[in-house]
């Protein structure tokens, strides 16, 4: 074989151009390989250092059960969820294809009381605004957090086996200082009981749906509970402080 700088510069690279190496998984046998492979590899693999988070939606009706990397429910409900129906789901305390970095405090501190974007990672128009509302160790699969999101906005769905980005959107500075909480309530309801865990007598502002500020009537059953009665039927969210 001749000398590597004998041969002339490819300056326009496209996906099916080749070059070669050794394959690990066959005795470093020489194999040729394309651009296109290599790319997909690293996309598709987590290779690529981002501040975005990528899990694999996984429905549970596929063996071998739930797996690390992943988001799902907790019982299987099909592929093609719409965003705009997801209230809560589990979560991996890993990222895909990233087993060695736990993000059990990370689901917790920063993203508790941020706004999050859900996306398709190879397809950005299939995407979700929500609301990050709590994060919960699961009581029996320990591995997993149970996530309650608010949805907020974006015609995307979650499809069995594809990728997705979690990437914070909006993140309140005075979650560092104080702890806070946001409950949505998609439907309307004279009486919203909410746990919020915050272990304190907490400051409550109630925005309905529309946006508007409104005053309820607020009983304080706990430090971590409190019962929010209406003059009527009321959806929209909960902020405490």
């Amino acid at each position: 074989m001749a000398r590597i700088s004998t041969y002339p510069l490819d300056t326009e690279i496209i996906g099916t151009d080749k070059w070669i190496g050794s394959d690990s998984q066959n005795f470093y046998a020489t194999k040729n390989f394309t651009a296109d492979a290599v790319a997909e590899f690293i996309n598709g693999d987590n290779k690529v250092e981002s501040f975005s988070l990528r899990y694999r939606y996984e429905d549970l009706a596929v063996p071998p059960g739930r797996q690390s990397g992943t988001i799902s429910f907790p019982a299987t409900v099909g592929s093609d969820v719409y965003f705009n129906t997801v209230g809560s789901f589990m979560l991996s305390e890993f990222q895909f294809n990233r087993p060695l970095d736990s993000l059990e405090n990370f689901y917790t501190t920063p993203l508790v009381g941020s706004m999050v974007m859900i996306s398709q990672c190879d397809k950005i128009s299939n995407w979700g605004v929500f609301n990050w509302n709590n994060s919960v160790a699961d009581p029996i699969e320990y591995k997993y957090f149970d996530i309650t999101l608010g949805y907020v906005a974006g015609p995307g769905y979650f499809e069995d086996g594809v990728d997705y980005f979690i990437t914070i959107l909006q993140y309140d500075v005075s979650i560092s200082n104080d702890k806070n909480y946001v409950w949505t309530q998609a439907v309307p309801s004279l009486e919203w009981q909410i746990t919020h865990n915050l272990g304190k007598y907490c400051s409550v502002e109630v925005v309905d749906d529309n946006g508007v500020v409104v005053y309820p009537n607020i009983d304080y059953i706990s430090t971590n509970t409190v019962i929010i009665t209406f003059s009527t039927h009321q959806a929209g969210f909960a902020y405490f402080n």
